[in-house]
């Protein structure tokens, strides 16, 4: 299935009617994160967490899993619930509450191409029905967690370098000459952790990180942090193309399960 031969719209309606009709059958979906590659065609995950805490890391590994795949596409089916703070994802088996429900169903391909619908829900004794869905085609939705892993393919937890002369901190700058003055001045006061505190220069020095995360809403850009546990300059938000892989972080979940 190369990218040029995937047929988006096509997938994209299959994916469309699966979803609503399993809802409509069962009454709710897990979130499930379907992956479109060469070698096995479509594959499926359905996620799971046990608390809000590790939702985040559920979905982290979903988008490692795409990633490193090598899909040419993947798409996201998940039943919210409208909250203050954004939408909360609903697993099976949860209280629903008088607050807004809503299927959500997007796809995101290799080339570019982004498609979603975000159906309401209607509720009424011994059925359910869709109300006239939300249509997007624009770059960013804020219920979908995993964003682009083509433009943007770094994961939490990986290791990354910024590319040749590119810096975090500029050498020489006023910054960088602090950073240095402070680092030293805790090895020569704590030299039980010196080895943390060299680390760190080395780090600086050679621009290497840890990915921490991504911004909400924005698909093309990673927070890293330093590797260390001795962290003078917090969290760096840069545009994911300054930087590139040297090592892949491992999932954070035991497993994520097949459907």
């Amino acid at each position: 299935m190369a990218d040029q031969e995937f047929n988006f719209d096509a997938e994209f309606a299959l994916l469309d009617v699966g979803a609503t009709s399993s809802l409509l059958r069962s009454g709710t979906v897990r979130p499930t994160v379907l992956a479109f590659t060469a070698a096995a065609g479509v594959e499926a995950v359905s996620l799971d967490w046990h608390c809000d805490g590790t939702r985040a890391s559920a979905f982290e590994d979903a988008r490692r899993y795409v990633r490193d795949l090598g899909a040419v596409a993947y798409g996201l089916v998940a039943h919210l619930r409208r909250c203050d703070a954004g939408y909360k994802f609903m697993l099976p088996g949860e209280d629903r509450t008088s607050a807004p429900e809503s299927l959500a169903i997007g796809m995101v391909s290799s080339s570019g191409r982004l498609q979603s619908h975000v159906y309401p829900i209607r509720r009424s004794p011994g059925r359910s029905s869709f109300g006239t869905p939300e249509v997007s085609q624009t770059e960013l939705w804020d219920w979908c967690p995993i964003g682009d892993p083509w433009g943007n393919p770094f994961c939490v937890g990986d290791t990354v370098r910024f590319i040749p002369r590119d810096r975090a901190v500029e050498p020489g700058s006023t910054l960088w000459n602090s950073l240095v003055e402070i680092t030293r001045l805790r090895m020569h006061e704590d030299p039980d952790n010196s080895e943390d505190y060299a680390t760190f220069l080395d780090d600086l020095g050679n621009g290497v990180f840890d990915v921490f995360g991504r911004p909400t809403n924005d698909w093309a850009r990673i927070v890293l942090r330093p590797r260390t546990v001795f962290n003078p300059i917090g969290s760096l938000t840069v545009d994911a193309s300054r930087v590139e892989l040297i090592n892949a972080g491992a999932p954070t979940l035991e497993k994520v399960a097949a459907l």
